[in-house]
C-alpha cells in the first residue's frame, strides 16, 4: 500500500447520539405536501426506492444542536480514557448551529468542561467531520497537541421543507464524535494516513434558503418607526437531485477514497493488485447521503464490507460518517431483509464490529462541493 500510516495518530474514542423521536415513512407521509401517489405509487415504497431510508431520528422542538453533541462527546471521551480538560482542540462541524456568537462550539466546549480548549465551528455541511479529522491529523502529527475532538452535529428537522418531498424524506438529527490522540508504541502500519481533501465549486447544488440566523422577536425592541420583527422566520434546505447529483457524489467519493490510499482512478480501473487488496480488506464507512449513493460507491470500488446506517438514521450531514463509525465499533452494521418482490420486511443489526487492526475508509461529499476521505488502521483497542 502506498499510503503511509502514522502510528502516533490514532483514533482512541467514538460516540454518537441521535434524536429520540423515530419517524418512520408512515409517520412522515401525512407531513409531506405535494406527493403524487397516482404518479409515484405508495409513499413508503417510493421512499424506499429512491433513498432506502425506513426511519430517521428527529429531536423535540427546542432541542439545541449541542444537546445531541454533548452525550456523544462524553461517550467518546469515556472510550478514549481522556478528560475534557485535556483536549488540545475541538473542531465542531455543523451547518445547523443553534447560535452564532457565542457559537455552538463555545457553548459545547464550556458545557463539556473543556474550559481552556480552543474550539471553532467548521461549516462544511456533509463533509464537515471529515475535514475536521484532516485538521486533527495535522495538529497531532505535528506534535502541537496530544488530543483532538472532532464533532459532527446537526438538527436538520426544523429546516425541512415539507413541500419538497425529495428533500424532506432524507434527513435526520444526530451527532457523532471522534477523539484522535497521539499514542506512543502503537503497531507500525496502524494509525491515520494523511487525508485527501478537495473542493469543486457548485453554488446551486445544495443550499440553505434564508440562511441568515433566525432570531426571536424578543431579541429586538420595537421602535416607533420600526416594529420588532424576526430577521428570518425560517431557513429551508434547497437541494438538487437526480442522476447527475448521484453520479457526481459516487465519482468524487470514489476518487477521494482511492487517492487517500495513494493511488489514482486509473489504478482502480486497471485493478492494481495492491489497491485491490487494500479495498478488499477495508471497511467502507461512507457519508450516508442515501442508500443508492452508498450502493453506487460500493459498486464502483467493488467493496463488500460497507457500513449502511442510512436505513435507520437517514442523512445526518456532518454527523453521518461519525455516527456510522460509532455504530460499526460498538454494534456492527445494518442490513435489510427483503421479500421476493424486494419489499423490505425488516432492518436488522449485523453484529460484525470493527476491531483492532482493521482498515477503515471514510469518504464524504457535501455542499460546496467539499469532499474528502480519511483512512484509519485501528491500532488501539477501542472497546475494553
Amino acid at each position: 500500500m502506498r499510503a503511509t500510516f502514522n502510528p502516533r495518530v490514532q483514533l482512541t474514542g467514538v460516540g454518537s447520539c441521535v434524536g429520540d423521536r423515530r419517524v418512520t415513512n408512515a409517520d412522515l407521509e401525512p407531513m409531506i405536501h405535494g406527493y403524487d401517489a397516482s404518479r409515484s405509487g405508495p409513499f413508503g415504497t417510493w421512499v424506499d426506492q429512491v433513498t432506502q431510508i425506513h426511519e430517521r431520528p428527529f429531536s423535540p422542538p427546542g432541542t439545541r444542536t449541542v444537546d445531541l453533541a454533548l452525550p456523544a462527546a462524553r461517550a467518546a471521551l469515556s472510550m478514549a480514557g481522556v478528560e475534557a480538560k485535556d483536549l488540545g482542540l475541538i473542531v465542531y462541524a455543523s451547518f445547523t448551529p443553534s447560535r452564532m456568537i457565542p457559537g455552538d462550539h463555545c457553548v459545547f466546549a464550556h458545557e463539556l468542561g473543556a474550559a481552556r480548549t480552543p474550539s471553532f465551528n467548521l461549516m462544511g455541511a456533509c463533509a464537515g467531520s471529515i475535514q475536521g479529522l484532516g485538521l486533527a491529523y495535522g495538529m497531532i502529527a505535528s506534535g502541537a497537541i496530544e488530543h483532538a475532538m472532532v464533532v459532527g452535529a446537526e438538527t436538520i428537522s426544523p429546516m425541512l421543507n415539507y413541500h419538497d418531498p425529495l428533500t424532506a424524506i432524507l434527513f435526520g438529527d444526530g451527532a457523532g464524535v471522534a477523539v484522535v490522540s497521539r499514542v506512543d508504541g502503537a503497531p507500525e502500519g496502524s494509525g491515520m494516513a494523511p487525508p485527501h481533501l478537495a473542493f469543486e465549486y457548485s453554488p446551486t447544488a445544495i443550499q440553505v434558503g434564508n440562511s441568515n440566523n433566525p432570531h426571536e422577536l424578543r431579541c429586538f425592541d420595537a421602535t416607533p418607526d420600526k416594529p420588532s420583527h424576526p430577521l428570518v422566520e425560517r431557513s429551508l434546505i434547497v437541494m438538487n437531485g437526480g442522476p447527475n447529483v448521484l453520479k457526481n457524489a459516487v465519482n468524487n467519493m470514489a476518487e477521494c477514497t482511492v487517492r487517500t490510499l495513494g493511488y489514482e482512478m486509473t489504478d482502480l480501473k486497471a485493478g492494481h493488485p495492491d489497491l485491490r487488496r487494500a479495498l478488499d480488506d477495508a471497511w467502507l464507512v461512507p457519508h450516508q447521503a442515501n442508500g443508492r449513493i452508498v450502493d453506487g460507491l460500493a459498486n464502483k470500488l467493488a467493496m463488500s464490507k460497507v457500513v449502511r446506517t442510512v436505513y435507520r438514521y437517514g442523512n445526518m450531514s456532518a454527523a453521518s460518517n461519525l455516527v456510522a463509525l460509532d455504530h460499526l465499533v460498538r454494534r456492527g452494521n445494518l442490513e435489510r431483509v427483503l421479500d421476493a418482490q424486494e419489499h423490505v420486511l425488516e432492518v436488522r443489526e449485523v453484529p460484525t464490529r470493527a476491531a483492532q487492526g482493521d482498515l477503515v475508509l471514510m469518504p464524504s461529499i457535501g455542499g460546496g462541493y467539499l469532499m474528502g476521505c480519511v483512512a484509519l488502521r485501528l491500532g488501539v483497542p477501542l472497546l475494553r
